[in-house]
């Protein structure tokens, strides 16, 4: 179904002249077509539906890029709508590369939503349609700031893959994951066959904050900082630097 365009608080002053709203509705009716997952801030008080909501973006956001951009290079895994990687440009990023792939194939998003956000908000956005397991340093090169965010638990072979992005942060891979066990010194990760956790049987595992942190240590990280995006302990981002 297409969802419902918003208008009230656009809660971002500063965009607000980014676009005019089409006198005839244009606009608009391109929004409301779409099927969202981030509710992206337009202006003039234009706000796409979306299942994460404007608030929660720029909370997430001030956790997630916890140090001056400008002039960095930023590469966003599993993009969806592009909130962040918008974000990182208004930031002042140098380059941003927003990649995805399972939720425009697969039904859960429509790859049009970060199509019309960016071209509207930050044309200079750099997009690829790619799975994880292709995104190689030969393939996209390397970045200053790499973003993991909401991927790790839903990979059937989450290790390997994140020993493949790894490879492609030069100082900083940001990894939000669902967690388990947060008080547990001892690093281990549960499996969830089917649909058990959280009824989404694309949800595979979910390590505790130990075993991420050891993972990341094994991969070559020195530096590893622990914040908690959800009052319940049940989401845990990691900042990984070289």
């Amino acid at each position: 179904m297409p969802g419902r365009v918003y208008r009230g608080k656009a809660g971002s002053a500063e965009r607000e002249d980014v676009m005019d709203v089409d006198a005839d509705g244009d606009f608009t009716r391109q929004v409301n077509a779409l099927r969202w997952f981030h509710q992206i801030d337009f202006g003039n008080g234009v706000l796409s539906p979306g299942v994460i909501k404007a608030p929660k973006i720029r909370r997430m956001a001030k956790l997630i890029f916890d140090r001056p951009l400008a002039g960095r290079s930023v590469l966003d895994i599993g993009c969806w709508d592009g909130a962040y990687s918008i974000e990182a440009v208004r930031r002042g990023a140098a380059r941003v590369l927003a990649t995805d792939h399972y939720v425009w194939h697969e039904g859960w998003g429509d790859r049009r939503a970060l199509d019309l956000a960016r071209s509207r908000l930050a044309p200079q956005i750099e997009v690829l349609d790619a799975p994880v397991e292709a995104l190689t340093e030969e393939r996209v090169g390397r970045f200053d700031i790499v973003l993991f965010c909401g991927l790790f638990y839903h990979l059937r072979h989450p290790f390997a893959a994140l020993e493949q992005v790894a490879t492609l942060a030069k100082e900083v891979l940001v990894v939000e994951s669902r967690i388990v066990a947060p008080f547990s010194r001892r690093p281990f990760m549960r499996f969830y066959p089917g649909a058990e956790l959280d009824g989404d049987p694309t949800n595979w595992w979910a390590p505790n904050r130990a075993c991420m942190e050891a993972l990341l240590r094994d991969l070559g990280f020195r530096h590893i900082r622990f914040r908690r995006p959800d009052w319940r302990w049940r989401r845990g981002m990691f900042h990984a630097e070289r």
